[in-house]
């Protein structure tokens, strides 16, 4: 746990007092203390709002290293390989003339000691070189005879798969890497988090694999 999501709990204990403190006011019909409540609360929310724009504007980008791992508590991935799914192999999804399939390999882990995790809202899109990013085009893929693995699936302490995922690019783009996300909140309101409003997410760089 950083300072900031410390700073995000003491935010959300001050937020309730003020809540709190304006109901009673307004119960009691204490119109003038109702107002400078109402008036602390907006001034505290007009500040952390500030904040939090001109941290997310001015931190760079988060950038790890391939085969780097990335945690949230003890929910990991790893970015570990991306290559262009072969002629041979039956094609995930629709072919379209101009792009190029590739499938990217992304390793999920606990470094939890005792307790089964999941991850429910996790997904996972591949941005290339330009910036420019993409969704799966369709489901995990199966991994010779196993079952696919999802992104969600259930993890047992210290457990870990791999997770092939689909995705189509012009054939002139490559890929830099996995842009993973884990929820929207409470991360896009706390200062300086990787999913803060306005701030770019996160990128996991992977190795690529281009034909010969």
């Amino acid at each position: 746990m950083t300072l900031f999501d410390l700073l995000f709990l003491a935010s959300i204990l001050f937020v309730l007092v003020c809540l709190i403190a304006i109901a009673i006011s307004a119960l009691r019909s204490r119109f003038d203390r109702l107002r400078r409540w109402a008036k602390l609360l907006g001034v505290y929310l007009a500040a952390h709002a500030l904040a939090l724009i001109l941290t997310s504007l001015l931190l760079p980008r988060r950038i790890y290293s391939p085969g780097e791992r990335r945690c949230w508590d003890d929910w990991c991935t790893t970015a570990r390989a991306a290559s262009i799914a072969s002629n041979s192999a039956m094609p995930p999804c629709l072919s379209t003339p101009g792009t190029h399939m590739w499938i990217a390999k992304i390793e999920v882990s606990s470094v939890a000691k005792r307790v089964s995790q999941r991850a429910p809202d996790a997904r996972a899109e591949l941005e290339d070189l330009q910036g420019t990013r993409y969704q799966p085009c369709t489901a995990s893929l199966a991994q010779g005879s196993a079952p696919p693995h999802a992104l969600s699936d259930p993890l047992g302490p210290g457990d870990s798969f791999s997770v092939l995922l689909p995705f189509q690019l012009p054939a002139n783009r490559e890929p830099a890497g996995i842009v993973m996300h884990h929820g929207d909140f409470p991360g896009v309101v706390i200062i300086a988090d990787d999913s803060a409003f306005l701030h770019r997410r996160a990128l996991q760089r992977i190795a690529i694999a281009l034909p010969n």
